[in-house]
This record gives structure tokens, sequence and C-alpha cells, in this order.
């Protein structure tokens, strides 16, 4: 079973719903980004690295299939964690449940620096990637 660094729990309201009953995609791709920006916190060696240098964060999200929770959801459970590292990026991997439903939805959302003169992200360095692969190994979280 795979482990998280990140774990939110979210309780579905009315207007995060469609006219349907669905789960609205803003709502789903907000709670994506949200996940994801708590495990960067976590990431006091890529701020500093940011905020030194004058790069900027970029986090791109892949999409979320439509009608991909079923609608009676009123719970789910967004957990995010690195699974792949690069040279000038990394990977963060979200698996999304709701509450009661076996079967995960899974987005990834791909981290660099970029270098705002040139839009090229920048090497990430020993620091970053041995602080992210510390918090793999910290994760205790299960979805």
């Amino acid at each position: 079973m795979t482990k998280w660094s990140v774990r939110h729990e979210h309780d579905v309201a009315v207007a995060d719903l469609d006219a349907n009953g669905a789960l609205r995609a803003d709502v789903v791709a907000r709670w994506i980004d949200a996940a994801c920006h708590a495990y960067l916190d976590q990431c006091a060696a890529l701020q500093r690295t940011r905020a030194r240098d004058g790069l900027t964060l970029r986090v791109g999200q892949t999409a979320v299939p439509a009608r991909a929770f079923p609608p009676q959801a009123t719970s789910l459970v967004v957990t995010a964690t690195a699974t792949e590292l690069y040279p000038a990026s990394f990977t963060i991997s979200v698996r999304l449940r709701a509450g009661g439903d076996t079967r995960p939805v899974n987005v990834t959302c791909d981290v660099c620096l970029d270098d705002p003169r040139t839009h090229v992200a920048s090497e990430l360095g020993t620091d970053i990637r041995d602080e992210v692969i510390a918090l793999e190994h910290a994760a205790r979280h299960f979805n």
C-alpha cells in the first residue's frame, strides 16, 4: 500500500455540486491544488532556492476525468506525495477517493522552478532532491 505525505478530507457541500449532482470540476481542481501546495509547503529547500534565485514556482495539473466520482459522494479524501524526481522537476501524484468508494482517481502535478527571464526550468539541486526523498520516507498517510 502506498504512503502519502499529505492527506486532506473534504465534506462535499451542496455548493460543490453541479446541476446534475456531480462534483464540480473547479472544486476538485481546487482541492488538488490545495494538496499539492500543502506538499510544497513542507519543502523549505525548494522555497529557499526559489526566493534566493528569484525563480517562479510552476505547478501543472492533469485533468480529472469528467464524472469521476459517484453523484452520491458526501466526502472526498485527497492525498499527495512525490513519485518521480528529475534534474529540473518532480511529479506530485494525487489520489482522490470518494467516501465509501474503493475506486481511486489519480492525477499528477508537475513541479518546477522557472527562471522568469528565460522561462526555462532550473536544476533542482541536491538540497531539494534530498528534501523530497526525506519527505517520502516520512510519509505516513494511506489512501
